[in-house]
């Protein structure tokens, strides 16, 4: 992820990367969320269910779950 703060754009940064970059931050940021609100409602069940949704393995939906996957 990034490593700066949403929004925040360096003088030496190209304006509309910076933006891409942030709209795709949210937007992980986002999908996240809602993988942890699934799982939580599923009761940690259906990973691959949840994997097939988004295109991810069960195992990297199983490495959220578990809080082994970084947001930052």
């Amino acid at each position: 992820m990034s490593c700066g703060t949403i929004g925040t754009m360096a003088k030496d940064e190209i304006e509309h990367l910076r933006k891409l970059r942030d709209d795709y931050d949210r937007a992980r940021a986002a999908l996240m969320q809602g993988i942890r609100d699934e799982l939580e409602a599923r009761n940690g069940k259906d990973l691959a269910l949840i994997g097939r949704s988004v295109d991810w393995s069960r195992e990297y939906i199983a490495k959220i779950r578990d809080g082994k996957v970084r947001d930052a």
